[in-house]
Protein backbone atom coordinates (compact mmCIF):
# COMPACT_ATOMS: atom_id res chain seq x y z
CA UNK A 1 0.00 0.00 0.00
CA UNK A 2 1.11 3.26 -0.71
CA UNK A 3 0.71 6.36 1.60
CA UNK A 4 1.75 9.86 0.70
CA UNK A 5 3.42 11.68 3.29
CA UNK A 6 3.13 15.34 3.38
CA UNK A 7 5.42 16.16 7.02
CA UNK A 8 3.25 19.11 8.43
CA UNK A 9 5.22 21.86 8.86
CA UNK A 10 6.43 21.61 5.29
CA UNK A 11 5.00 24.18 2.64
CA UNK A 12 8.04 23.99 0.31
CA UNK A 13 7.30 23.91 -3.26
CA UNK A 14 3.76 25.25 -2.80
CA UNK A 15 3.02 28.76 -4.01
CA UNK A 16 -0.06 30.86 -3.24
CA UNK A 17 -1.28 34.16 -4.30
CA UNK A 18 -2.66 36.41 -0.97
CA UNK A 19 -4.30 39.73 -0.56
CA UNK A 20 -3.87 42.36 1.26
CA UNK A 21 -6.91 44.66 1.90
CA UNK A 22 -6.61 47.47 4.48
CA UNK A 23 -6.40 51.05 4.29
CA UNK A 24 -3.59 51.66 6.76
CA UNK A 25 -0.71 52.00 4.40
CA UNK A 26 2.32 51.41 6.66
CA UNK A 27 0.45 48.16 7.99
CA UNK A 28 0.42 46.60 4.50
CA UNK A 29 3.56 47.80 4.02
CA UNK A 30 4.50 45.86 6.74
CA UNK A 31 2.19 42.40 6.20
CA UNK A 32 3.78 42.48 2.33
CA UNK A 33 6.85 41.88 4.06
CA UNK A 34 6.03 39.55 6.52
CA UNK A 35 4.38 37.35 3.59
CA UNK A 36 7.70 37.81 0.93
CA UNK A 37 9.48 36.68 4.27
CA UNK A 38 6.93 33.74 4.46
CA UNK A 39 8.49 32.84 0.86
CA UNK A 40 4.71 31.08 0.15
CA UNK A 41 3.23 33.27 -2.11
CA UNK A 42 4.02 33.94 -5.49
CA UNK A 43 1.78 36.88 -5.80
CA UNK A 44 1.67 39.35 -3.38
CA UNK A 45 -1.42 42.21 -3.91
CA UNK A 46 -2.14 44.96 -1.40
CA UNK A 47 -5.23 47.19 -1.66
CA UNK A 48 -5.98 49.85 0.47
CA UNK A 49 -9.35 50.27 -0.61
CA UNK A 50 -11.71 48.01 0.01
CA UNK A 51 -13.96 48.50 -2.96
CA UNK A 52 -10.99 48.46 -5.54
CA UNK A 53 -10.19 45.11 -4.30
CA UNK A 54 -13.98 43.88 -4.72
CA UNK A 55 -14.14 45.27 -8.35
CA UNK A 56 -10.62 43.13 -8.92
CA UNK A 57 -12.47 40.10 -7.50
CA UNK A 58 -15.90 40.67 -10.07
CA UNK A 59 -13.66 41.48 -12.80
CA UNK A 60 -11.84 38.17 -12.59
CA UNK A 61 -14.31 36.05 -10.87
CA UNK A 62 -14.29 33.38 -13.54
CA UNK A 63 -10.68 33.13 -14.22
CA UNK A 64 -9.12 31.54 -11.34
CA UNK A 65 -5.36 32.11 -12.32
CA UNK A 66 -6.22 35.92 -11.16
CA UNK A 67 -8.23 35.15 -7.32
CA UNK A 68 -6.23 35.02 -4.90
CA UNK A 69 -6.21 31.91 -2.39
CA UNK A 70 -6.20 34.21 0.99
CA UNK A 71 -7.43 37.47 1.66
CA UNK A 72 -6.29 39.40 5.01
CA UNK A 73 -9.27 41.57 5.03
CA UNK A 74 -9.47 44.55 7.90
CA UNK A 75 -12.84 44.98 9.48
CA UNK A 76 -12.44 49.00 10.13
CA UNK A 77 -11.80 51.11 6.70
CA UNK A 78 -14.40 53.84 5.71
CA UNK A 79 -16.73 53.80 3.36
CA UNK A 80 -16.45 50.00 2.56
CA UNK A 81 -15.71 48.13 5.47
CA UNK A 82 -14.95 44.25 6.25
CA UNK A 83 -18.73 43.27 6.86
CA UNK A 84 -19.84 44.90 4.12
CA UNK A 85 -17.16 43.28 1.88
CA UNK A 86 -18.16 39.45 2.74
CA UNK A 87 -22.00 40.86 2.64
CA UNK A 88 -20.65 41.53 -1.35
CA UNK A 89 -18.78 38.74 -1.65
CA UNK A 90 -20.97 36.40 0.16
CA UNK A 91 -23.54 37.24 -2.83
CA UNK A 92 -21.64 36.02 -5.70
CA UNK A 93 -20.26 33.05 -7.17
CA UNK A 94 -16.19 32.40 -7.58
CA UNK A 95 -14.96 29.82 -9.85
CA UNK A 96 -12.49 29.39 -6.85
CA UNK A 97 -12.28 28.88 -3.01
CA UNK A 98 -11.26 32.30 -1.64
CA UNK A 99 -10.18 31.79 2.32
CA UNK A 100 -10.69 35.23 4.01
CA UNK A 101 -9.03 36.18 7.24
CA UNK A 102 -10.61 38.83 9.09
CA UNK A 103 -8.28 41.45 10.34
CA UNK A 104 -9.16 43.72 13.93
CA UNK A 105 -7.13 45.64 16.35
CA UNK A 106 -8.81 43.81 19.06
CA UNK A 107 -11.32 41.54 19.70
CA UNK A 108 -14.21 44.05 20.16
CA UNK A 109 -15.45 43.28 16.86
CA UNK A 110 -15.71 39.98 16.22
CA UNK A 111 -18.61 38.39 14.73
CA UNK A 112 -21.42 39.59 17.10
CA UNK A 113 -24.32 40.44 15.09
CA UNK A 114 -22.70 39.33 12.21
CA UNK A 115 -23.91 35.76 12.17
CA UNK A 116 -25.20 35.66 8.82
CA UNK A 117 -22.06 36.43 7.08
CA UNK A 118 -19.31 35.22 9.82
CA UNK A 119 -19.57 31.80 8.01
CA UNK A 120 -17.74 33.45 5.30
CA UNK A 121 -15.16 34.23 7.23
CA UNK A 122 -11.93 31.13 7.78
CA UNK A 123 -10.70 33.02 10.49
CA UNK A 124 -10.83 35.82 12.51
CA UNK A 125 -7.25 37.40 13.39
CA UNK A 126 -6.06 40.56 15.96
CA UNK A 127 -3.22 42.51 14.52
CA UNK A 128 -0.35 42.51 14.14
CA UNK A 129 0.01 40.25 11.70
CA UNK A 130 3.49 37.75 12.18
CA UNK A 131 5.01 35.28 9.82
CA UNK A 132 3.81 32.43 11.86
CA UNK A 133 0.23 33.70 11.46
CA UNK A 134 0.59 34.23 7.95
CA UNK A 135 2.19 30.18 7.39
CA UNK A 136 -0.62 28.92 9.75
CA UNK A 137 -3.36 30.46 7.34
CA UNK A 138 -1.32 29.79 4.29
CA UNK A 139 -1.34 26.26 5.77
CA UNK A 140 -5.21 25.36 5.86
CA UNK A 141 -5.14 26.04 2.44
CA UNK A 142 -2.69 22.73 1.31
Amino acid sequence: MYFRYIEKNSLDNIMLQVFFIDDDKPTTIVNKRLAKRSELFDRIEVFNNSAKAFEYLLEHKENTENLPDLIFLDVNMPAFNGWEFLEAFQKNNFKKEIRIVMLSTSDSNKVVGKEDISHMLSHYETKPLTIEKIKNHAAKII
